[in-house]
């Protein structure tokens, strides 16, 4: 599992996860073909083919596709609420979370599991403790996260789901927008 369980702690937060098997690219040197190199998602390899020697991890065409990946998910995330936009800084963290998209009330922001990359929704908190922001909160976020559920089902065939400490499931595509 890597660095540990990425997971939120807010009352009103989410995540999912995205596998490294749907964005890691791996490339092979093909001498016996017209193209110079070949390339092939983690998934796409067998255990022989990875394990042979002969595929290479890609971190240039990895973090390509994964930026394709998080791309089509805001652009569809921000059509379906168009409260939330991109942050004013791109650079904006919050811990080991990179923020990609904030309204009022919450951050979407992504984090390196190791294994996956998770996708949170994380409560924006007022420095006083207002109440007001947290009802709000309260009454949204099971409409956000199944927002980002079905826009990261529209880009990805499945996504991890957080069950508790060490222990995740699995949403399909087909199970979610059949």
């Amino acid at each position: 599992m890597g660095r540990g369980n990425v997971c939120v702690t807010g009352a009103y937060e989410g995540l999912y996860y995205i596998d490294n098997d749907d964005f890691h690219v791996y490339r092979r040197d093909d001498p016996n073909s017209d193209d110079e190199f070949e390339n092939r998602l983690l998934k796409d390899l067998s255990y022989q083919e990875f394990t042979g020697g002969e595929w290479f991890f890609c971190e240039r065409e990895t973090e390509d596709e994964k930026d394709d990946i998080l791309e089509c998910f805001i652009e569809g995330f921000t059509k379906m609420f168009p409260s939330f936009r991109r942050p004013e800084s791109a650079e904006l963290w919050l811990e080991d979370a990179r923020v990609i998209l904030e309204s009022k009330l919450f951050h979407i922001a992504v984090e390196d599991n190791q294994w996956s990359l998770a996708v949170k929704l994380l409560q924006k908190e007022e420095p006083w403790g207002d109440v007001w922001m947290e009802n709000l909160q309260k009454r949204l976020y099971e409409k956000y996260l199944e927002g980002m559920k079905r826009c990261l089902l529209e880009v990805l065939p499945s996504i991890g789901t957080y069950k508790g400490a060490w222990t995740s499931g699995r949403i399909t595509r087909e199970e979610c927008l059949a």
